[in-house]
């Protein structure tokens, strides 16, 4: 297969994204000197992702790079189509070598970008000089707004002005919230508007080191780690007693990067609890933070959640005081994976049912072969159905259903006796893998996903049926790969089928106009230009 060249590979990274998504129709909105897109989601709009000429980093799932992963993370496309977009249809310029090498040659300068642009556009002013906003002579707007429309304890507010962490300032009465490092300076701040016509303007102020934020030190070994000021406060308030002692974390966001460098100052912590969203990217946050601190020691079960019994905690405040309240909000793919455990356990509660009765009949006859032939042939047919991408999920949910369900049994097969009742067994296994489910590490389109069922396929020509272990390891990734192929079918699929019939189509209208005024240049009859004259007045 012939090969882009690496100058192909560096001029299409060097496509200005900005312009580029504005051609295609895409939501963006100005915010200084960079983008946000807007999209949709199973988890309903949003505008995490930020976008700066070439550069685009995701907040909402902390990742970004350049234009040629975009088009594979938003998109869905592979290497080969995402350069061809971006050049404009230019053709490879090497000749024939492996299919994969290409996407090789791209992928460190792609994973080193992610730091880049986390570093550039998350904290877009590191490198300016960092100069905390005048501070004005009265605190009026601020307890104003803290007190009345926030519902925050006064003892509270008046605790954190005199650390000098949270005052107003004086060019146009924003609330402005620092972070101090461990000696006491200040490195960030984030300015938050109290006018109710900008709500929800809030800017960090150039210069700002993002590794701080806004915090309260205690001597307590206990932290508690919140996604904004105002959150920690109302938390603060809830609690109504003797606080001090522990210390409070805001990460202006959901970036480790302050959780982290709390750590690293803050050895006496040995406690944490994540206070963040009741929502999809709070839910999302908690699992990669938790596994983050798990890697650099922390122990499990000392790493803990709070749950707000509204979105936030200002919500919840804002309920305690008579307010309407924004609800909790689960996350669309706990929520869909749920259902599918549902399902399985209702077709496996069902004995009677014809396919119960066959199932069972054909394992008497061929043993665990019988479940790895028929996992193979659901594999099969889901990959033709991917391949033609139609809207009508239907066949294709069946198909994946079946290899999860085969899946799971194969693994209650293999695995060691527990002695549990066939029904109990199946149960416990498909809800031990729907706990283990963290919707942040199930990011990939469908071709990914089918691409790594081939690929554990092929594995499975390596592992002899008498190899116990290796085969419940076998059985238990196909379960889990078809149950995550399932929830992507019933939240997202749609989407990433819409998304590229709306490139396909700009592609035909686009080649349309093209031929059109081709043939216009090629084809004008006789006479059309003094026609044309005439009628114009010439």
């Amino acid at each position: 297969m012939a090969l882009y060249t690496q100058e192909q590979i560096d001029k299409a990274n060097q496509t200005n994204l900005e312009e580029f998504l504005q051609q295609k129709g895409e939501r963006l909105k100005k915010t200084g000197s960079e983008s946000v897109l807007i999209y949709k989601d199973s988890t309903g709009e949003h505008d995490s992702i930020s976008v700066r000429r070439n550069r685009w980093y995701d907040h909402k799932n902390m990742r970004g790079g350049y234009p040629l992963k975009f088009m594979q993370e938003f998109y869905g496309m592979n290497f080969r189509t995402a350069m061809k977009e971006l050049l404009h249809g230019e053709e490879p310029g090497l000749g024939r070598k492996k299919n994969n090498e290409n996407e090789k040659s791209v992928r460190q300068p792609e994973k080193a970008a992610v730091q880049e642009n986390q570093e550039r556009i998350a904290c877009p002013s590191e490198k300016s000089e960092f100069i905390l906003p005048e501070k004005d002579s009265n605190m009026k707007r601020l307890f104003a707004y803290l007190l009345q429309t926030r519902f925050l304890s006064k003892d509270v507010v008046k605790s954190f002005v005199a650390q000098k962490i949270l005052y107003q300032e004086k060019e146009h009465g924003n609330i402005v919230f620092v972070g101090k490092d461990k000696e006491g300076t200040p490195k960030s701040a984030c300015k938050k508007s109290t006018a109710e016509h900008t709500k929800g303007f809030r800017m960090t102020v150039a210069g700002s080191d993002c590794r701080y934020g806004f915090c309260w030190r205690g001597e307590s070994s206990k932290l508690y780690v919140f996604e904004a000021a105002i959150d920690l406060m109302s938390f603060i308030t809830l609690r109504n007693d003797d606080w001090k002692p522990d210390s409070f974390l805001a990460l202006d966001g959901l970036s480790p990067k302050p959780l982290l460098q709390f750590l690293e100052e803050q050895k006496n912590i040995h406690e944490i609890f994540f206070c963040l969203d009741y929502d999809a990217a709070g839910i999302e946050a908690c699992d990669k933070l938790k596994d983050i601190l798990i890697e650099k020691g922390y122990e499990a079960e000392k790493v803990k959640r709070e749950y707000p019994l509204y979105k936030d905690w200002n919500e919840q405040l804002k309920a305690e005081h008579g307010v309407e309240a924004i609800l909790p909000q689960s996350h669309p793919k706990k929520t869909a994976y749920h259902a599918a455990v549902r399902k399985l356990g209702i077709l496996n509660a069902n004995t009677e049912s014809p396919y119960m009765k066959w199932r069972k009949q054909e394992y008497e006859k061929s043993g665990i072969h019988f479940y790895l032939e028929q996992i193979k042939r659901y594999f099969k047919q889901a990959e033709k159905l991917v391949k033609k991408k139609e809207a009508d999920t239907k066949p294709l949910l069946a198909s994946l259903l079946r290899m999860a369900d085969l899946s799971v049994c194969l693994m209650c097969e293999v695995k060691e006796n527990d002695n549990l009742p066939e029904q109990t067994r199946y149960q416990t296994t498909i809800q031990k893998l729907e706990k283990a489910y963290k919707p942040y590490l199930d990011k990939a389109k469908m071709d990914r996903r089918i691409q790594e069922m081939k690929e554990e396929m092929e594995r499975l020509k390596t592992i002899e049926v008498q190899e116990q272990p290796s085969l419940f390891v076998w059985a238990k990734n196909m379960a889990d790969m078809a149950m995550r192929a399932i929830i992507y079918v019933e939240t997202e699929y749609l989407q990433e089928l819409e998304r590229r019939n709306t490139f396909a189509t700009q592609k035909v209208e686009e080649h349309r106009a093209a031929s059109y005024s081709k043939n216009l240049e090629q084809e004008e009859p006789e006479g059309q230009q003094e026609q044309m004259e005439l009628m114009m007045g010439g």
